[in-house]
């Protein structure tokens, strides 16, 4: 009988998958967790909608090829690695609050920070 953590994973994974599946259909951009995904990527040097293009037939490649051991590498997926990751990815995000000039921005900025705060805090319990 599989963990929580190993049930929460499956339910992500196969919402994600799911947006993605059909939200390509409607011009909607690959996502996995939500801006981080795309700040990491424009981190990184992805700064064009090619860089996604090419990362989604990358991933699909890979998906249809590996797909027997792809689960087994990525379990083996040091987390260290993808905290490093993220913390670039939420360095840019911060970054963009330097271009806030008034009130209401900021203001939907809280929110949508607190609003991040209380999910993660959720996923976590």
């Amino acid at each position: 009988m599989g963990s929580v953590r190993d049930s929460r994973k499956r339910s992500a994974t196969s919402v994600f998958g799911m947006m993605n599946l059909i939200g390509g259909w409607f011009g909607a951009t690959s996502c996995c967790h939500g801006a981080r995904g795309l700040a990491g990527k424009y981190k990184f040097g992805g700064m064009s909608g090619g860089c996604v293009a090419l990362l989604c037939v990358a991933k699909m490649v890979l998906g249809l090829v590996l797909i027997s051991s792809l689960v087994n590498i990525l379990d083996q997926f040091p987390f260290e690695v993808l905290g490093v990751l993220l913390l670039f990815a939420r360095i840019e995000l911060a970054m963009c609050s330097r271009d806030m000039n008034s009130i209401e921005e900021s203001v939907v900025m809280l929110i949508c920070t607190l609003f991040h705060l209380l999910v993660q805090v959720q996923h976590l319990l």
